[in-house]
Formats: structure tokens, C-alpha cells, sequence
């Protein structure tokens, strides 16, 4: 693991954690268990580095929003339930004993980019992930599974596509959002002002700058198609004394899924 040191979470929390992380992803009790048991939590604030060393372990994204880093200096935003991996690559689980490697071009062996948001990983080593693949189909099956999700995910929103800016700059903003809750003050009946809390879906994370990168548009552009969502209903306009940066409110996901598609 290359860049700042990162604490982990005590051990027997974290086990709780992955299993229960590896269980909601369709595993079977005893092979949640045995991920749980070799491997562990690996945590970063805001504003850090990603630096994941792919080729000895592999990382899942269980919480937070980062943005990676891949060729020709382009973007991708990715939450929650990510696989970051070498594994899928590496011939281990695809050749038998007596047959040599077959040699893999371009493997990468760092994942680069940023944690836009507080981020947990599970971390689990190649070695023992490639041992349980070979064993264990349920555990192929949720590594092809992950690896089609992210392959789709990049040709649908991060593709070379026609889409206009509006459609584009939406559909990334209906995959990052997620439900979350603030602080509101409201007016009582009789009158006093109360301070309560409410749930509301917001997409957060990426600046302007981070989803015109990803998308390969220029920052105004961007800025408009966020203007035109505001307008159209889709986000919701800021209030006074609201965060306003790196935070995007949905007023209304079913006209921010449809732009996105285009309507």
C-alpha cells in the first residue's frame, strides 16, 4: 500500500463488518466467514490519496465516493460496493498447475485517484481470493458479477457518447446518489423555530471540475447542465447558509432518471 498509512478498524468489529458486507452480496455464511477472517478494513479521510496496490490484494469499496484515475488523464467516480482488483486479470485462478501463466499485457499494479468523501475498504489478499475462486463458485460468480457491473457502469456514463451535456452530467449524478440526512430548521404551530433532521437522496462528493474531467466536458458546460437540472426540477436549489459544494440535493429522482435517459 503505497502513500499515507491507514489505521484499520479493531479486528473483531472489522470481521462483523466484511462478513456482513460479503453476506449482502449473495455469499454463502461459511465463505463470508472465511473472506471475513483473512482479510480487513482499510479506512481514509476526504482528500486522500487512493493508491491501492491491486497486484497483492484486492480492495472493495463498501462506503464513500473516489475518483480513479485511468489513461490519458481522464476520470471515473465510483461509490459504494466497487471492486478495485488485479484478480480478474492474473491467470492464478484461470490455469491449471502444469500449464504455464499466460503472459497478461498492461496489467496495472497501483489504482490511482481520490477519495472525495470518508471511504472504507474491505481488503482482502490475491493470494487467498484466488484460492477461494478455484474452490468456491459463488465467489466467481460475485467477482464476475462486480467486474460486468463496472464495465457497464464505464460504458454507460464515462463511454465516448452523443448524449447532450444535460443527459450526460444527470446520469452521473443519479448513479452517485444515495440517501442522506441534514439538519433543517422548520416552523412549529405555534410559531417557534425548531431545528429537526431529514432524509433526502443527494449525490456528493465531485466538484464541478472532478465531473467535467470524468465526463470530458469543459467546467461551464457543466455548470449549466447543473443549472438547467436546478430549474427542470431534478436538483434541488440551495438554500441560505447550505453547503453548495460538492453536494448535489435531488428534488426529484424520477425526472433526473428520465433526463438522464435522454427525455
Amino acid at each position: 500500500m503505497s502513500g499515507v498509512a491507514i489505521p484499520h478498524i479493531r479486528r473483531s468489529h472489522g470481521t462483523r463488518v466484511i462478513s456482513e458486507f460479503f453476506s449482502m452480496q449473495d455469499l454463502g455464511p461459511d465463505s463470508a466467514d472465511f473472506l471475513a477472517e483473512v482479510s480487513r478494513i482499510r479506512s481514509r479521510d476526504r482528500g486522500q490519496s487512493l493508491g491501492l496496490s491491486v497486484m497483492r490484494s484486492a480492495f472493495f469499496l463498501i462506503d464513500g465516493c473516489v475518483s480513479e484515475q485511468v489513461g490519458g488523464g481522464k476520470l471515473r467516480l465510483w461509490r459504494e460496493v466497487m471492486l478495485f482488483e488485479g484478480i480478474t486479470d492474473m491467470p492464478g485462478p484461470l490455469h491449471y498447475p502444469d500449464e504455464p501463466p499466460h503472459p497478461i499485457p498492461n496489467r496495472r499494479s497501483i489504482v490511482y485517484g481520490t477519495c472525495l468523501s470518508r471511504c472504507m475498504f474491505v481488503e482482502v489478499p490475491n493470494s487467498k481470493l484466488a484460492s477461494l475462486v478455484m474452490t468456491d463458485p459463488g465467489v466467481a460468480m460475485m467477482l464476475a458479477r462486480m467486474a460486468t457491473k463496472r464495465q457497464s457502469l464505464t460504458e454507460r456514463l464515462y463511454a465516448v457518447s452523443r448524449a447532450n451535456p444535460i443527459a450526460r452530467v444527470a446520469s452521473v449524478l443519479a448513479y452517485l446518489t444515495e440517501t442522506t440526512r441534514r439538519n433543517m430548521v422548520r416552523t412549529r404551530e405555534d410559531g417557534a423555530l425548531v431545528m429537526t433532521t431529514t432524509e433526502e437522496l443527494v449525490a456528493s462528493g465531485p466538484s464541478q471540475a472532478d465531473i467535467a474531467d470524468a465526463l470530458c466536458l469543459g467546467r461551464a458546460t457543466v455548470e449549466k447542465a447543473l443549472s438547467e437540472l436546478r430549474q427542470l426540477g431534478a436538483l434541488r436549489a440551495f438554500g441560505p447558509g447550505e453547503r453548495t459544494n460538492r453536494c448535489y440535493p435531488v428534488k426529484d429522482p424520477d425526472v433526473l432518471r428520465m433526463i438522464a435517459m435522454g427525455g
